[in-house]
C-alpha cells in the first residue's frame, strides 16, 4: 500500500487500502500477456485472480498475445477471449470432436493447430474497459482511427 504523500509504485500489487484494486502486471504471469505500469483491475472478489478468471482460453503455445498498455482501468467482470477460443472453419463440421476425447480424439485431426489465427489483442494506453463491455475497446479503436484521420 502506498504511503500518504508518495506516488504509488507500479510494482505494488495493491496500491491502496481497499484491497479491491490490483496493478495487474504484478499478478499476471502468462508469458504471452504483457501489461503496462499502473494498469489496474478493480473487483470485490479476488482481483489478484484476474489471469485465471478473466483471460479465457489462454494457451501461450497457440501464439497470440494480449497486450494492455499503461494506465488502463479494467472494471470488475471484464473478460478477454484469446484466439484459441475458436472453431475450425475448413472442415465438414465446426464441432470440436477432438476436444471431447474418447474415440473422437483418436479419429480426428489435432484441433488447436487447425484453428484460425486472428492476431494479437492490443489495448492502448489510458483505456477504460467497463464491466463486461468490450464496446469500450471498439470505441477506443474508433477514436484512434478518427484522430489519425484528422491529423
Amino acid at each position: 500500500m502506498t504511503e500518504s504523500g508518495k506516488i504509488p509504485s507500479p510494482d505494488d500489487p495493491f496500491p491502496n487500502e481497499y484491497g479491491t484494486t490490483c496493478f495487474l502486471k504484478n499478478v499476471v504471469k502468462a508469458p504471452n500477456v504483457i501489461i503496462g505500469d499502473y494498469t489496474y483491475y478493480d473487483s470485490d472478489d479476488a482481483p489478484d485472480q484476474f489471469e485465471s478468471r478473466n483471460i479465457l482460453f489462454n494457451y501461450p503455445f497457440f501464439g497470440d498475445k494480449l497486450i494492455i498498455g499503461k494506465f488502463c482501468q479494467i472494471a470488475s467482470g471484464t473478460q478477454f477471449l484469446m484466439g484459441a477460443a475458436n472453431h475450425r472453419l475448413g472442415t465438414a463440421s465446426t464441432y470440436p470432436f477432438n476436444v471431447m476425447g474418447g474415440v473422437w480424439r483418436d479419429i480426428s485431426t489435432p484441433h488447436i493447430e487447425d484453428l484460425p489465427h486472428k492476431g494479437d489483442t492490443v489495448i492502448g494506453n489510458d483505456v477504460w474497459l467497463g464491466s463486461k463491455d468490450l464496446d469500450a475497446v471498439k470505441d477506443a479503436v474508433r477514436e484512434a482511427l478518427a484522430e489519425k484521420e484528422t491529423l
